[in-house]
């Protein structure tokens, strides 16, 4: 691997992809100049036709440098910046475009946090004894790469949400992988390909927020909000900013179902085995890298799903998501963090967040039981039988007590249905051995309905109930399992229980 800092071989790569360069070398002034001049192109966004009156308008890349939320002139989601520093960004990139012109490519300069965000300042010593604070230097090039980077829309980008003490902080972070320069490109080639398909053409479109005003004469008012791009500037971005980073390998697996892409899709996808991957935000970086399980999840197109329904989770001890519901934002958080690290450490973690999840979560389980548990594929299914047995009998005994037709029945259904799982869950987890956990909650559970356990269920049971199978693992899969919707109550459960596209204009609200 180089050891050119991948921010900088990222441009490297991108300026070979787009000019059919052979090598690094042949690089030159004119090709920085050119990229930084593309990237102030698309330096904010704003709607590209006028929106009084309706419901959604189309956004557009523009070169504007100050923003105006209020007329939907917001910072491109691809610059790596926030509205406050955006002002030095395109003061210094334009500085560099002059000096890219006049001056030696290799000329010594300080770094500037502008255009390389995660550079800051160092403690620097004189010959003199002084301690001072002093800037990296680097070549004018390699600012200048730096600068490409920062401002190109050919990488993956996102709007990442924090909320801190109850107020809400907006980042752009973008999302570059350590790789070698010909994989490199590659990514960036399928990257270009992404951003080009029919899947992406909604990207670009935000609603807009009519607001009245007071008074007997008082007119509406209507604020364009943040395009979906802001979500993501791939295909199918998540409803989540936490679900960024993971998305991305869902977007990638989705084109491999592309049989013009599926090749190189799966080829990329394959390279980000055991690759670091950088999270890079103004001020900040983080580091992953992404499980090979999971990644081969999304070679089989399974991945998108998979994060989607997790965005459709639902706590049990909480009503259903919104913006400001932070116990969501935490759960998201720690969903991402096991698609990321796909450990035990990680599962328990998301575990501890009692909720209840979509059937798709089922292909989830099955390949952390299997693959990193390595527990007998007949014996998760057999699991996943009790697991299926358990959520319908809450599902029945829920209603049972709520007479239908009553008032918020849904919601009374969802609570008493919840309060039955925790019940269980609870049985689950303080049985002392693997027979008193099958007898507490068989037990328990056909008390309630006055139902069986399911014959596909023995196996599971025999191997817990003898010890065979370590109870810690037969506590994880009975619980996992039994979190997953069963297709009962999914069949009679009305569709107007799921959320409004409101929640996610929420999560894009100016600050």
């Amino acid at each position: 691997m180089s050891t050119v800092h991948p921010y900088i071989r990222y441009a490297q790569a991108l300026i070979m992809v787009e000019n059919e360069l052979p090598n690094c070398e042949s690089i030159n002034a004119v090709h920085v100049i050119s990229e930084i001049q593309k990237g102030l192109e698309a330096f904010r966004m704003k709607p590209s036709e006028h929106f009084e009156g309706k419901k959604e308008v189309k956004y557009d890349f523009c070169k504007i440098e100050k923003g105006n939320p209020a007329r939907g002139i917001y910072l491109s989601p691809n610059v790596v910046s926030t509205d406050k520093q955006a002002g030095n960004l395109w003061k210094v990139a334009e500085e560099l475009i002059n000096a890219l012109r006049t001056q030696l490519f290799e000329k010594p300069e300080d770094l500037n946090m502008s255009v390389a965000p995660t550079a800051g300042e160092y403690l620097s010593f004189s010959l003199k004894g002084g301690i001072s604070r002093g800037k990296p230097r680097v070549s004018l090039k390699e600012q200048g790469l730096s600068a490409v980077t920062t401002l190109t829309v050919n990488k993956p980008s996102l709007q990442y949400r924090v909320d801190k003490k109850g107020k809400p902080e907006l980042f752009n972070i973008c999302i570059i992988p350590d790789l070698s320069i010909d994989k490199l490109m590659d990514y960036i080639s399928l990257f270009k390909r992404m951003l080009k398909s029919k899947t992406a053409s909604n990207l670009k479109v935000g609603n807009i927020l009519a607001k009245s005003g007071k008074g007997t004469n008082a007119t509406i008012s209507y604020e364009p909000k943040r395009p979906l791009i802001f979500k993501g500037n791939f295909p199918n971005p998540p409803r989540s900013s936490a679900l960024g980073s993971i998305a991305v390998l869902g977007a990638i697996g989705e084109f491999a179902k592309e049989t013009e892409y599926s090749e190189q899709a799966k080829r990329v996808l394959e390279s980000l085995k055991g690759s670091e991957i950088y999270m890079i935000r103004y001020g900040g970086a983080s580091t992953f890298t992404y499980n090979h399980y999971v990644i081969d999840l999304a070679k089989a197109g399974k991945l998108k799903s998979i994060i989607d329904s997790l965005y459709y989770s639902q706590l049990y001890n909480q009503d259903r998501r919104t913006s400001t519901n932070t116990e969501y934002q935490k759960f998201d958080l720690f969903a991402s963090r096991f698609l990321h690290l796909f450990n035990h450490a990680a599962f328990k973690d998301f575990l501890a967040f009692r909720a209840e999840y979509p059937s798709q979560v089922t292909i989830l389980f099955n390949t952390y039981f299997i693959k990193m548990e390595n527990i007998d594929p007949k014996i998760v299914a057999s699991a996943r039988a009790l697991g299926k047995w358990l959520n319908k009998v809450a599902y029945f005994t829920a209603k049972s007590e709520i007479r239908e037709g009553t008032p918020n029945y849904w919601e009374g259904l969802r609570t008493i249905k919840s309060k039955v799982l925790v019940e269980l869950e609870s049985s689950t987890f303080s049985s002392k051995s693997g027979d008193a956990l099958i007898a507490q909650a068989v037990t328990r559970a056909g008390r309630l309905s006055g139902m069986d356990a399911p014959e596909a269920a023995s196996l599971f049971m025999e191997k817990t109930a003898s010890g065979e199978l370590p109870l810690e693992k037969a506590k994880n899969l009975l619980i996992a399992f039994s979190r997953l919707i069963n297709g009962t109550e999914k069949a009679e459960v009305k569709q107007n229980d799921d959320l409004d596209d409101d929640v996610d204009n929420e999560n894009l609200e100016e600050i």
